[in-house]
């Protein structure tokens, strides 16, 4: 044995493996310092500490057969004794160790002396614990054989993201804005990043024959590591799919450190019948598209549903919010679809009166029926069933825009856009109102967004279109409202745009294939100058045809019409606001030439708006055509003059305004400084005529297949 140990000396196998430990142990620490450092992934230092202690008997086996000479590494037993110079190599092993233990008394000391750049960690951890946890809800993967189950695999996304909805304490990022990402290639970071969460749950579903197979995992996006993953393999009924949706619920809760509760699901919120639910999957899937043969495929789907299982409540909500939709969207009459969806909101709180969907439904019917405070009674109480559900949020915004409470609806607009970042309708709103207190600049940055992460919806496009429109920007405008018309060529709201601005500047035959109300036809008839005709309409119209009237200034036709509207709504309780001050100030002088009692109360509200203001305060020419003419109605014409100078000087055009004698405008014809202001307008009509016509000559690629109205 002693001479086992002096050869180990001689050979210097202690003092390499002295050398090693200590080298080893540097690489080690400096590992962990560029992981850190480089953001390099979590394993780094481990693979480091792994290679070292694989390297160290690979070292001392070689120090053992090796030994350094002057002619090179020769094996140990073809070395002479008089030619080792083992005692020599020895000693530049203890330099080398010694240097080696100050560099490591060194680290330790820097180490625990010297300030530290990171967060101590009991603080990383009170922020961790603190966090709210968050989770969105990726579209399910089809590995079915016929790949012809995406609806059921988004239906079954969905539904899971309903069921985590229910969990007190977890934000849930909404459909809409976790769908964006659908057959994108685009890393879990990115995701979570848009969307604001710290978990990602995915997966993917097999329908084959009678047998169900729905695989899921979740993911934490800080590490991008799996912290759960289960497959279940059941035969394809209703109960079974239900079953692993609170299955997988449970499970995600218990791995989020069962911080967490699950509130119960109502009976009426399932069916029994899996062809039941198949199609309501489908049918809600139609109506998430809001295009005319969807919205049309989706009201039939829901029917059907109902007609298997006239117990399931989400089936008369998806309904009614269906038949509220298709006014916009397809054309049809607004009274009409209120009809329409008044049973199916009456049934689906019957069937589920805490039901958020049920209660959002109810929200959506009062607003159409300009039952504002109702509206937000119902938008609050499905907040407090589901404070995940989003469409609540959205209803609650809107109700506050209505009531005047602009602040208030921008708060729950971005509240709404926390749990759906990337909604195309939320977006919308939410620009509308920066719009509306003020904030121009931030409007448009909003509408921008809107069109980038949602490139296949009108809204953005829409809504960035009108704010160009308003402030000058024709071709701008044009170019937007013609993009939105491609993607939806029967939306009534872009044609409604494309109508006014090519009447505006002139471009009366391409305007008319978009008038199909009697007011529409008869207010493009005056602005070309066919005044006999537009009265004859009237007469055949009396209902029906109230801005037409009043362009030819015959306030008296179109009196009786605007006050059963102004009193639908209750106009007079509502506060001015920018988006709504045009319209007020056309009301508040139709009823003041008419000795309407409410006149008076407008006309207050309405100065108080303007007092303080200046032409320069504004840059969107409704609003300055609105403060135009409440000069007039105060009896001061002549102040008028420059609201109206200010809409020529922003772009504004005007082809025709020499055929319009619109509630008090006649008056303004005595001043040559308006006869210069109607020259400009349709000086700015010309110029922006020739601009559009230029870009209609040269189309963009995807106005090319649009199908002109007849």
């Amino acid at each position: 044995m002693n001479s086992l140990f002096a050869e180990l000396r001689r050979r210097n196998i202690f003092r390499v493996a002295g050398v090693y430990a200590v080298t080893g142990w540097i690489l080690s620490q400096a590992s962990g310092v560029l992981e850190e450092a480089l953001s390099l992934p979590s394993w780094f230092d481990t693979i480091v500490v792994v290679l070292v202690l694989i390297g160290f008997p690979i070292a001392i086996l070689l120090a053992w057969a090796f030994e350094m000479t002057p002619e090179g590494m020769k094996r140990t037993e073809n070395v002479n004794d008089e030619d080792s110079i083992a005692a020599k190599t020895g000693r530049k092993l203890d330099f080398a160790i010694l240097a080696g233990l100050v560099l490591v008394v060194a680290l330790i000391i820097g180490g625990r002396f010297l300030p530290q750049k990171t967060t101590a960690p009991e603080n990383t951890q009170q922020v961790q614990t603190d966090e709210k946890p968050s989770i969105a809800v990726l579209p399910f993967e089809d590995y079915s054989p016929n790949k012809d189950q995406e609806y059921f695999a988004n239906g079954i996304s969905e539904e899971l993201l309903n069921v985590l909805s229910r969990v007190d304490g977890l934000r849930v990022a909404s459909r809409t804005s976790a769908f964006a990402f659908k057959g994108r290639d685009i890393g879990i970071g990115e995701i979570s990043e848009a969307l604001n969460v710290n978990h990602i749950l995915e997966g993917s579903i097999r329908k084959s024959g009678t047998t169900l197979r729905i695989t899921a995992q979740l993911i934490d996006t800080n590490t991008d590591e799996h912290m759960w993953s289960q497959t279940y393999d059941k035969p394809l009924t209703a109960k079974n799919i239900f079953a692993i949706q609170d299955e997988i619920a449970a499970a995600i809760v218990a791995e989020l450190k069962g911080q967490l509760s699950i509130g119960a699901t109502k009976s009426t919120n399932r069916t029994a019948s899996l062809e039941a639910y198949e199609l309501y999957l489908r049918a809600r899937e139609q109506m998430q598209k809001r295009l005319p043969d969807t919205l049309t495929a989706a009201v039939e789907g829901y029917k059907h549903v109902i007609a298997l299982d006239p117990g399931f409540a989400p089936a008369y909500a998806g309904l009614a919010v269906t038949y509220l939709l298709i006014p916009e969207y397809v054309g049809t009459e607004e009274d009409e679809a209120i009809e329409l969806a008044r049973p199916n909101v009456e049934r689906a709180l019957q069937l589920a009166p805490n039901s958020a969907e049920a209660l959002t439904a109810a929200a959506s019917l009062a607003l159409e029926q300009f039952k504002f405070q109702d509206t937000l009674d119902f938008a609050n109480r499905a907040i407090a069933a589901n404070p995940n559900y989003v469409l609540a949020y959205h209803r609650q915004g809107l109700a506050y825009g209505w009531l005047g409470q602009a602040e208030k609806a921008l708060a729950s607009f971005e509240k709404a856009l926390e749990l759906d970042p990337l909604s195309a309708v939320l977006l919308v709103n939410l620009g509308t109102f920066q719009e509306t207190l003020g904030n121009l600049a931030a409007a448009q940055v909003t509408h921008e967004k809107n069109i980038r992460y949602n490139p296949t919806s009108t809204q953005g496009y829409l809504a960035l279109g009108r704010i160009k429109h308003g402030n000058g920007d024709y071709a701008g405008a044009h170019t937007m409202f013609k993009d939105a018309q491609a993607l939806n060529p029967e939306s009534p709201n872009i044609h409604n745009s494309l109508m006014n601005l090519y009447a505006e500047v002139g471009l009366f035959d391409l305007a008319a294939p978009f008038a199909q109300t009697p007011d529409e036809k008869g207010s493009l008839l005056i602005m070309r100058g066919g005044i006999a005709a537009a009265r004859k309409i009237i007469a055949e119209n009396p209902d029906k045809t109230a801005l037409t009237a009043l362009l030819l200034g015959e306030t008296a036709a179109a009196y009786p019409e605007l006050r059963k509207q102004a009193s639908q709504i209750n106009f007079v309780a509502l506060p001015v606001t920018q988006d709504l001050a045009n319209y007020m100030v056309f009301i508040t002088m139709l009823f003041q030439e008419q000795s309407d009692p409410d006149a008076e109360v407008l006309i207050d509200k309405l100065n108080v708006y303007f007092t303080g203001k200046t032409p320069v305060d504004f840059t969107n020419s409704n609003v300055l055509f609105g403060a135009g003419l409440l000069a007039i109605a105060n009896g001061k014409t002549e102040q008028a003059l420059p609201w109206f100078e200010r809409m020529a000087n922003v772009g504004y055009a005007w082809a025709g305004v020499e055929n319009v004698s619109l509630l008090g405008m006649e008056s303004l014809r005595q001043y040559p400084q308006w006869l210069e202001i109607e020259k400009r307008l349709i000086e700015n009509a010309a110029k922006h005529r020739a601009e559009t016509e230029a870009q209609l000559a040269n189309p963009k690629p995807n106005w090319v297949n649009i199908v002109p109205r007849p």
